[in-house]
């Protein structure tokens, strides 16, 4: 189970997988209910503010709201099983209609077997881990649109019983954001374990936060 995940910061990363050049402000480390980002293609109801991008960064809440919360505040979708995710309440909808998002990360962190350590999971070669996610757009009471996601899941192959984040092998990434709904689940599947590294550390780190000036997305 994800403790919490550390967001790729640097836009190298950004503009060289999506051709996206301006990033918000990131939290150092984010947690289940922080704001993060995540990118998506634009949404249909916006595509005349960037009419030739592919791609674009949005923020949101880790913590898809569905349609029907009545608050902003509705619990426990930070992760969604792969396996039920197409038919399962609070994610049917942003998987039948193909809202589908990538979310980078330098490292993820987890509890260790014993509970009393944290695993520290990354990319063997340093570059980023794509998580696999759905998102979506919820209008509060008040009219706001808040904008939130979930991150999908697999059974762990190493832990029986556990559950992993979906890492995107590289040349998936663009068929997870733009393949129809039905051939989605194809590009889900378990990440080549010899291509990560696991470190067991006594507690999170502390990271300085990362800034940058907000832009137009």
């Amino acid at each position: 189970m994800t403790i919490v995940f550390q967001p790729a910061v640097d836009p190298s990363h950004y503009e060289a997988m999506f051709q996206i050049g301006a990033l918000t402000v990131h939290p150092a480390l984010l947690r289940p209910a922080d704001d993060g980002v995540f990118v998506r293609r634009p949404r249909p109801d916006r595509a005349g503010q960037r009419p030739a991008a592919r791609y674009e960064v949005a923020r949101g809440r880790w913590g898809l709201i569905p349609l029907f919360a009545g608050s902003r505040d509705y619990p426990a979708t930070y992760e969604a099983r792969v396996e039920t995710a197409a038919t399962e309440r609070d994610f049917y909808q942003p998987w039948k209609r193909g809202h589908r998002c990538v979310v980078l990360a330098d490292a993820l962190f987890r509890h260790a077997e014993s509970d009393s350590r944290v695993v520290r999971v990354a990319r063997t070669d340093a570059s980023p881990l794509a998580l696999a996610g759905l998102w979506n757009a919820w209008r509060s009471p008040e009219g706001q649109c808040v904008e939130s996601f979930a991150l999908l899941t697999l059974p762990s192959e190493e832990q029986p019983g556990e559950r992993r984040i979906v890492f995107l092998r590289d040349g998936w990434i663009d068929d997870w954001l733009n393949c129809p709904v039905e051939e989605a689940a194809a590009c889900l599947r378990p990440y080549d374990l010899h291509k990560l590294a696991r470190t067991e550390v006594d507690a999170l780190p502390q990271f300085h936060v990362f800034e940058r000036p907000a832009a137009a997305v």
